[in-house]
């Protein structure tokens, strides 16, 4: 009985680690780069910095890069502008005051030519209780913001062209089209059909 719910708990426990959790779902994936470490770490940090974010974390030898906390919006309309960069939660006791985020760009060394570069955004916004109390919490974020990065980083590295969207799919990988009901003239015959 005891190794029946020992292994019952142990397909759980990995059936959740497969899920991923709603904050990463939208989250651009790695990229794999064919660029050397030094390029794509002078373009990232050329990206925060044509952004005006100011530097947290700079961290070469371990491939991070992380900014400080920045305000994207404060007062009446912060509500309505978390849900730009996050997934906002509903608040039924008090009312979203200012969100802010911070940028987290990591890169990984893979060899001579290859880097994999991730982007993470931590959001955060401050609540304020109708009675008087308030606390920051943590936002999941919709992955804008990484995407902005990413494709910021890309574009400096390839060239204006530079995309995160998936390539469209070629001719045989197309869903087949179909045509709505119309009067296409007339049919052809075919040795198979005899003349009316």
């Amino acid at each position: 009985m005891k190794s029946r719910i020992g292994l019952c708990l142990l397909v759980l426990s990995a059936a959740a680690f497969q899920t991923p959790p709603t904050s990463r779902r939208h989250l651009p994936p790695p990229l794999r780069l064919h660029v050397p470490f030094e390029t794509v770490w002078k373009a990232a940090r050329q990206a925060l910095v044509e952004r005006e974010e100011e530097f947290y974390v700079e961290d070469q030898a371990r491939g991070r890069l992380a900014t400080e906390y920045r305000e994207f919006s404060s007062g009446p309309l912060t509500e309505s502008h978390i849900a730009k960069i996050g997934e906002r939660p509903k608040l039924i006791d008090g009312e979203w005051v200012r969100v802010e985020y911070q940028l987290d760009v990591g890169l990984t060394l893979i060899d001579d030519k290859q880097t994999i570069l991730t982007a993470d955004a931590n959001v955060r916004a401050l609540s304020r209780e109708f009675l008087g109390g308030q606390k920051w919490v943590s936002i999941p974020s919709n992955g804008r913001l990484e995407s902005e990065l990413l494709t910021e980083i890309g574009r400096s590295l390839f060239g204006q062209n530079f995309s995160l969207a998936q390539p469209r799919k070629g001719f045989w990988e197309r869903e087949p089209g179909y045509l709505p009901d119309a009067d296409l003239g007339p049919q052809v015959v075919g040795p198979e059909r005899k003349r009316p």
